[in-house]
């Protein structure tokens, strides 16, 4: 019971914080997800000295924080252009080179968890950036509510949180077939299942109070169903594959912050994807 409860507070208090900085501003949604993206990177990176590797941590960190500041100032600014994404990929390579100057057993595996911590955790965050409301938004927009913009990243989270609590709920209540047993014992396809059906349903509700077009809120749920399930799939391959439970400590009764947003590194590039490759507008009014 007092597991359950702290395991509630944590997510009350996470929630809070989380809606309060989209609701915010873009600016508190920028500096909300650079933290997590750090931690989170650091928490990888340890991930991976629990199995043996020596991933440059302090390095990792210096330019995870750069390229998550270049993403997200072009993405939330107008002064920031795209010739500056362009030095992400010096800064990767930088983290390579370096390796060159540490004497070390497993020198390539080292710099491939260096640069694959920034892949894998800090650009997905810093692409949230993106689904906020902002001057250049030409392929989708939202609605301003007393000078807010914050609608698309809320929906975003809203139907991400569906399909984890329906997955969690129809799992435990009738979940027998397992869903992929080798990575994630407690996954069940009635799970999965039944989180893609409550993530639907949150994307047509969110569609239909808003008024705006249904199917692309569908889709929308579906890439998000299926991409943030692959997305915690992995997550779990990954803590199984150096013996650990959870990723961190950091939030009580969740564990750490990579356990809270594994579905959303995966779900929110292929999102993102798809409202600008069909120059969508969801003309959410």
């Amino acid at each position: 019971m007092k597991e359950i409860l702290v395991r509630a507070a944590t997510g009350l208090v996470f929630i809070t914080v989380l809606i309060g900085a989209i609701v915010w501003n873009k600016y508190s949604v920028a500096a909300l997800f650079f933290v997590v993206s750090m931690i989170g990177l650091l928490e990888f990176f340890k991930l991976m000295e629990k199995g043996g590797f020596k991933p440059k941590k302090t390095a990792g960190v210096i330019v995870g924080g750069l390229v998550y500041l270049i993403i997200s100032l072009y993405s939330i600014t107008t002064e920031i252009t795209f010739a500056y994404l362009l030095f992400i990929f010096p800064l990767l390579v930088l983290l390579v080179v370096l390796e060159l100057f540490r004497k070390s057993e497993y020198p390539v595996t080292n710099f491939a968890f260096s640069v694959m911590g920034i892949i894998y955790v800090v650009i997905p965050l810093s692409m949230l950036n993106f689904f906020v409301a902002y001057d250049n938004a030409s392929y989708y927009q939202t609605v301003e509510i007393e000078g807010y913009k914050y609608l698309l990243l809320l929906a975003f989270f809203v139907i991400q949180w569906a399909n984890d609590t329906g997955a969690y709920v129809t799992g435990k209540a009738f979940g027998k077939h397992k869903l992929f047993e080798r990575i994630s014992p407690n996954k069940t396809w009635e799970g999965a299942v039944g989180g893609g059906v409550f993530a639907l349903i949150a994307g047509f509700i969110f569609a239909y109070t808003t008024d705006s077009n249904i199917l692309h809120w569908l889709i929308i749920s579906l890439l998000i169903v299926v991409f943030g399930t692959l997305g915690d799939l992995t997550e779990s391959q990954i803590k199984r594959s150096v013996g650990v439970k959870d990723s961190g400590k950091i939030l009580p009764g969740h564990g750490g912050v990579l356990d809270r947003f594994d579905g959303v590194l995966f779900s929110a590039p292929f999102v993102l994807t798809y409202l600008h490759l069909f120059q969508i507008q969801l003309n959410i009014f």
